[in-house]
């Protein structure tokens, strides 16, 4: 009898062991599959933050190139408008040289034009008459001078060419006219000067002779 209850016990041990075991097994593998979706979703949000860092940094780029584009559009516009301005600049200066009655040209203000001409004999609206025959006209403000007419022979133009002289001597000094008008009391000659022909010298004919010479800028 005593040896039969030990053989149970002993059974019973063995049994309890393996159970154990069995259990211990068990919990090792839940571990490890624990462990593991642990490193799955470890991986998949460090490529997640991948992703994200990568179109992050492909928007920061396109920004950036967006941005340098833009920056170098501003630039070529801004040279482009520096070249206009100073080639306008420049097509001024020529035909300044060009228009110039004894030293007045069209832009000048009448304070300018007092300085050299001294004070006028007659104002008449927007045109300031002086002595030696030049008349300027001005605009709006009354402080720029829109245009500069010679009446008298006092004052040439550069080309040498005044009132009271043949209108036959404008090819000679200017060659052929680019606008003729004829009106009922003589005929009008207009001349385009200076770079991009911004500036023009009109004669005024009547019977031939010229009787009025103005400059101003071409519209």
């Amino acid at each position: 009898m005593k040896k039969i209850l030990a053989a149970l016990m002993l059974a019973a041990m063995v049994l309890s062991a393996g159970c154990g075991n069995n259990a211990m097994d068990g919990a090792k593998k839940d571990a490890q599959e624990a462990a593991a979706k642990v490193d799955e979703a470890k991986n998949e949000a460090a490529a997640k933050v991948d992703e994200a860092k990568n179109e992050a940094a492909a928007k920061v780029d396109e920004a950036k190139n967006e941005a340098a584009a833009k920056v170098d559009e501003a630039k070529d516009a801004a040279v482009a408008k520096v070249d206009e301005l100073t080639g306008r600049a420049k097509a001024m200066r020529e035909s300044m040289n060009e228009i110039s009655f004894n030293g007045i040209v069209p832009g000048f203000s009448v304070d300018e034009v007092k300085a050299i001409y001294g004070e006028p004999v007659e104002t008449l609206g927007d045109k300031i008459v002086f002595t030696n025959g030049v008349v300027i006209e001005v605009e709006d403000d009354n402080k720029t001078v829109e245009s500069v007419h010679l009446t008298t022979d006092e004052v040439k133009t550069p080309e040498g060419v005044a009132v009271g002289m043949s209108e036959y001597v404008l090819n000679d000094a200017y060659g052929p006219a680019d606008k003729v008008d004829k009106e009922s009391d003589g005929v009008e000659y207009e001349y385009y000067l200076g770079m991009n022909k911004v500036a023009k010298i009109v004669f005024k004919t009547k019977d031939g002779i010229i009787s009025e010479i103005k400059s101003e800028f071409n519209d």
